[in-house]
């Protein structure tokens, strides 16, 4: 690797500044370095400020329209969970590996299981586990049984 030589840079001509004709010292401007077109000017006094009065009626028409749009939209939600609920069935089981309480959701035109709480993974987690705990307990116990003979 050769660090010996540094790239050369070129320099860059551009075209020469352009002196800006609206650009003009005002009287009572302070002298800056700075060339003419970096120099901001103040704006005049009466021209910062807009005021709408309308914006304000607008914006509680505005916001009256989206309160209303939100009570259209939760009652559309409202009746079409009541839809659902009519046509979903549920049931409480006890799985039997786990002893847990399971709640399914089933359609009941074909009886496919639609949701479960808990999640049918995590229900074969739990006997997963508890088989393991079974036996770690099982091989606990009987490695600490003595057998005497005479």
């Amino acid at each position: 690797m050769d660090f010996g030589n540094a790239p050369r840079l070129a320099a860059v001509i551009g075209p020469p500044p352009v002196s800006r004709a609206d650009v003009t010292a005002q009287a009572g401007s302070v002298a800056v370095d700075l060339p003419p077109e970096k120099t901001v000017q103040s704006a005049p006094a009466g021209s910062a400020v807009n005021v709408e009065v309308r914006a304000e009626t607008r914006d509680a028409q505005s916001r009256a329209d989206g309160e209303r749009r939100a009570q259209a939209n939760d009652q559309n939600e409202r009746a079409a969970a009541r839809t659902a609920d009519k046509t979903v069935e549920r049931k409480l089981i006890i799985d039997p590996q786990t002893r847990a309480i399971v709640l399914q959701k089933k359609d009941p035109d074909t009886g496919e299981t639609i949701s479960q709480l808990p999640d049918e993974t995590l229900l074969k987690l739990r006997a997963y586990s508890r088989e393991l705990a079974d036996r770690a307990r099982e091989a606990s116990e009987s490695h600490h049984q003595i057998e005497r003979t005479a």
